[in-house]
C-alpha cells in the first residue's frame, strides 16, 4: 500500500532525526509519527539508502535517503527523507 505520507523521527531528546549529505545521522532514531496518529516506539530499523536521482539535470536533481523501521505495533515502514521532511511511502503488516 503507498502512503505518501507526512512523517516524523524523533531521537530520544524528541528532536527530528536528520540526515547529512554523506548519510550520516544527527541521532538514533526512537519515535515514528505518521500524520497525526500517536508517536510509534521503534524496534528496528535499517539504512539509510541514499538516492541520487537526476544527477546529470539541475532543474530535475534530487537527493534522498530511505530506510526501513519496524514500530512497536509489528508494523514495518518504508520511509524517505529529503530535505529534512520525512515521508511514509509503505506500510506492511
Amino acid at each position: 500500500m503507498l502512503d505518501t505520507r507526512r512523517a516524523a523521527v524523533m531521537d530520544k531528546e524528541g528532536l527530528p532525526v536528520e540526515v547529512g549529505g554523506r548519510g550520516e545521522l544527527t541521532a538514533t532514531p526512537v519515535t515514528l509519527t505518521i500524520g497525526e496518529r500517536e508517536p510509534q516506539d521503534i524496534t528496528g530499523w535499517a539504512g539509510p539508502w541514499p538516492v541520487d536521482e537526476w544527477w546529470w539535470d539541475e532543474r530535475r536533481h534530487r537527493r534522498l535517503a530511505r530506510f526501513q523501521i519496524v514500530t512497536a505495533d509489528g508494523a514495518a515502514h518504508l520511509v524517505a527523507v529529503e530535505r529534512q521532511h520525512w515521508w511514509v511511502l509503505a506500510t506492511y503488516g
